[in-house]
């Protein structure tokens, strides 16, 4: 069984998704997510394309990410 955990920021233009996988004996409790609004803040300019790999490149366990323009389409993107 692979568990994934879910971490979500949205903002006034894009609204990002990860997908991180989590060890076998993941046991769900409040702990603080990646820090993804810092990365978002400083490629905000970037299309959703080239910030979604810069996320799957920079998170450590991310196995996909979902990047949508709030006014737009979107991408999803998974690590091969």
């Amino acid at each position: 069984m692979r568990v994934y955990s879910l971490h979500t920021i949205t903002d006034g233009k894009w609204s990002v998704r990860l997908t991180i996988r989590e060890s076998t004996d993941f046991t769900h409790q409040y702990e603080s997510r990646p820090d993804l609004r810092a990365l978002v803040d400083t490629h905000y300019n970037e299309s959703p394309e080239r910030l979604a790999k810069l996320i799957l490149d920079t998170v450590m366990h991310c196995e996909a990410v979902e990047v949508n323009l709030l006014c737009g389409p979107g991408i999803y993107m998974e690590r091969a």
